[in-house]
């Protein structure tokens, strides 16, 4: 890996809502939908935040059915560099309830995915 592509995963990862985002989705692959649903932030600055983490390489999207499914990209740097610090933000309060709410979240009962 490039530093140039470290430096882009740094910068992408430096926006608060971009960091929750991520942390999301290391938890579970996610629809914007549900992101929304965690987050509550507007559903077009969630599209902005995914195309900047994609354009990074810190995830990736693919089709399911009606739904585009995010998830956490495969790279071994990018999972480490997540792993630490999911670890390091264990106790934080914010990523508790972003990281229990991802988890009871689900698109088939969600309106707005409908």
């Amino acid at each position: 890996m490039s530093m140039d592509k470290i430096s882009e995963i740094f910068k992408s990862l430096g926006e608060k809502n971009r960091l929750r985002i991520v942390l999301l989705l290391s938890e579970r692959p996610m629809c914007v939908c549900e992101i929304n649903e965690v987050l509550h932030i507007a559903l077009s600055t969630i599209s902005a935040h995914l195309k900047n983490l994609k354009y990074a390489g810190l995830i990736k999207d693919e089709k399911e059915g009606r739904w585009v499914i995010y998830r956490l990209s495969d790279d071994h740097f990018v999972q480490d560099l997540i792993k630490k610090i999911k670890d390091t933000l264990k106790n934080d309060p914010i990523f508790l309830k972003d990281k229990e709410k991802a988890l009871k979240v689900s698109r088939e009962d969600l309106s707005s995915c409908s």
